[in-house]
């Protein structure tokens, strides 16, 4: 090949690769951008599962009649004695998805109650119900489930009543003094002291 043609050569080979640069820059972040969703999805945990493969433990936390719990509870699920997830339970009930399999303990703490603990094996990919049962201390001022609201003095809610009546009736002098007579009565129930 004559020296003159591989001179001219020479300056083609030069702009090649940025030619090529220019297309794959355009492609990778294609690539990248396409699996990013994808990727960002995956917690670290679940890195090595598929969203197939996930266990569900679903605890409910209940008092010694076997109704749930409505004071607050901490739930913690442990695996091997190491901790794996914590939640709070909201009306006595919590959901853990893991995705390991294996045998769990669930610990149960909530204030009034002597703490709780229920061993789970999970050996398939599926949803398993736990119920953890508390007995409360013997120290706790409560003896039945926690009350609703306050009751009010028969007297007292036959003049909130009336107070409430002349009120829809727009009497407000009436109202007044049935209220007032309810107040006497129950100075610190919180229906009383709403109408007020």
């Amino acid at each position: 090949m004559p020296h003159w043609s591989r001179a001219l050569m020479h300056p083609a080979t030069q702009r090649a690769p940025p030619r090529i640069a220019a297309l794959r820059l355009p492609m990778l972040s294609c690539v990248l951008f396409l699996t990013l969703p994808a990727w960002c999805q995956l917690t670290v945990g679940e890195q090595t599962t598929a969203r197939g493969e996930r266990a569900q433990i679903a605890v409910t936390v209940r008092d010694s009649a076997g109704q749930p719990i409505a004071v607050p509870a901490t739930v913690r699920l442990l695996r091997s004695g190491v901790p794996y997830g914590q939640e709070s339970a909201s009306g006595g009930s919590v959901v853990f998805v893991v995705a390991a399999l294996g045998e769990f303990s669930v610990v149960v703490e909530a204030a009034g109650y002597k703490n709780g603990q229920k061993d789970v094996l999970v050996p398939v990919s599926t949803e398993f119900k736990v119920d953890v049962y508390l007995q409360r201390e013997s120290g706790s001022l409560q003896i039945g489930p926690v009350p609703g609201r306050p009751l009010l003095a028969p007297k007292a809610r036959e003049a909130l009543d009336k107070g409430l009546q002349a009120l829809g009736s727009d009497k407000p002098e009436a109202a007044e003094k049935y209220v007032s007579e309810a107040v006497k009565l129950a100075p610190g129930h919180p229906d009383v002291l709403y109408v007020q």
